[in-house]
């Protein structure tokens, strides 16, 4: 089914090669990728925030088990946090990057 509006997604930036080859956007003021309006959403859809996915829904999600895992999730950052740690060191790679000296 083709979006009548932009869909915002959240693409790690591991796989951004791959959301791009699938037509997704990337917008730079906002610092997100996003399916243009027209283009079918559905290859896009592991990428749909937990807000436009009705399979994410809380109340049907089943917890992770961390039987024997040694991890403290206490102090990770979260994904938001992560993509935005990514884009801030994108930014300033490609601004280092383009400068002359």
């Amino acid at each position: 089914m083709n979006t009548t509006t932009n869909i915002t997604l959240k693409v790690p930036f591991s796989e951004k090669d791959q959301a791009k080859s699938l037509g997704a956007r990337w917008n730079a003021e906002a610092k997100h990728w996003y399916v243009p309006a027209g283009i079918d959403a559905k290859p896009f859809e592991k990428w749909f925030t937990s807000s436009q996915n009705p399979a994410s829904n809380s109340s049907t999600s089943k917890p992770i088990k961390l039987a024997n895992a040694n991890i403290n999730l206490q102090n990770m950052p979260d994904e938001d946090d992560l993509d935005a740690i990514n884009a801030k060191l994108r930014d300033a790679y490609e601004r280092f990057d383009n400068e002359s000296f």
